[in-house]
């Protein structure tokens, strides 16, 4: 009986079997996996560290050029976190100054009244003929046209028409147009455009003053202190939160869900939370309703104005997670937070 090589065969089933076999197995382990771990799980990755902190604030735009602290440094009320160098110049201060002088100036101006110049037509003996009339009639017409051109004043125009009904009313009596001088009250409404132009050039000479003095952010309260991802360089508008200052043991997980994910969280139920990979366990001790949370919001503007460090999420169901005390010595404001819900 012939012999059979099945050499090549073998080669075939060693090269490609056990890399299916493994692939396999990795398959099956990675069901096991998902089932023990994800199966019936909500997991989210934009949940953080929150607390009652009050927040450092600038006081104008301008660059970060030195950082006073090191997140969880202790400071004190009026403690300097940080210098800015700020936008506005000394230039910028005397080019304000002058502008508010120019309105000042103009405003008293305005206030004054003017003296303008009326024609009176005086009449002579003697007397006009048709054509000084129809004369009369076209340099008006001319002027009408020139005043609409922009090319003759006001007063010029006038006295074209002053002339032309002169010579229609003396008939055979000649007429001369003389001017007098006439003083008008100030228009009230000039006034007060004047007086806009006026408080706005104040204000935005105050604003840019107090600005060029605000190079310093200082703590709010007595506190534990967390940078708000600045560092020296960083670009910074007037009102930006750089720190925040407060209890740092008064902290909690909070995390953000969709209308329908709130079945996966319930007051006293348990939620796993990782920070820096490291897992932890909590109890969720409130949820609040997308609904809820935005009328609060409309009806409360306190929080922003005290640097509330947490405002929520418009369309989110807010899901507030109690920290045990222990994990509170490892955990700080600010920290990023994967959380796990359980159904």
């Amino acid at each position: 009986m012939a012999e059979i090589d099945v050499t090549g065969k073998a080669k075939f089933i060693i090269k490609y079997g056990l890399a299916g076999i493994v692939a396999l197995t990795l398959l099956c382990s990675s069901l096991v996996w998902y089932i023990l771990y994800c199966w019936g799980n909500l997991d989210i990755y934009d949940a953080r560290i929150v607390g009652n902190m009050v927040g450092a604030r600038a006081g104008a735009p301008g660059t970060v050029t030195e950082i006073m602290v090191k997140n969880g440094d202790m400071v004190k009320a009026g403690d300097i976190i940080a210098r800015i160098k700020v936008k506005v110049t000394e230039e910028q201060i005397r080019q304000m100054e002058q502008t508010l002088l120019l309105s000042e100036k103009n405003l008293e101006k305005i206030r004054q009244g003017v003296v303008v110049q009326l024609p009176r037509v005086v009449e002579s003996g003697g007397g006009v003929s048709s054509a000084e009339i129809d004369n009369a009639k076209s340099k008006l017409d001319q002027m009408n046209r020139l005043y609409e051109m922009g090319a003759v004043s006001g007063v010029q125009r006038d006295e074209a028409e002053a002339q032309y009904q002169a010579a229609l009313a003396s008939g055979s009596t000649s007429t001369s147009v003389v001017y007098e001088s006439s003083y008008q009250p100030a228009n009230q409404e000039a006034v007060k455009r004047a007086e806009l132009q006026v408080n706005q050039a104040r204000m935005a000479l105050e604003e840019a003053k107090t600005t060029s003095s605000a190079t310093e952010i200082t703590a709010p309260v007595d506190g534990v202190v967390y940078l708000n991802d600045i560092e020296q360089g960083s670009e910074i508008k007037a009102g930006d939160v750089v720190a925040h200052v407060g209890n740092d043991s008064d902290i909690w997980v909070e995390a953000y869900l969709n209308p329908d994910e709130m079945e996966y969280a319930g007051v006293g139920q348990l939620a796993y939370f990782f920070v820096d990979r490291r897992k932890y366990n909590g109890t969720i001790v409130e949820v609040i309703a997308p609904d809820a949370h935005e009328e609060a919001g409309k009806n409360d503007g306190a929080n922003s104005e005290a640097g509330y460090t947490s405002p929520y999420p418009a369309g989110k169901a807010v899901v507030k997670i109690a920290i045990p005390k222990d994990a509170k010595l490892e955990i700080h404001f600010g920290n990023h937070v994967d959380v796990r819900f359980s159904k």
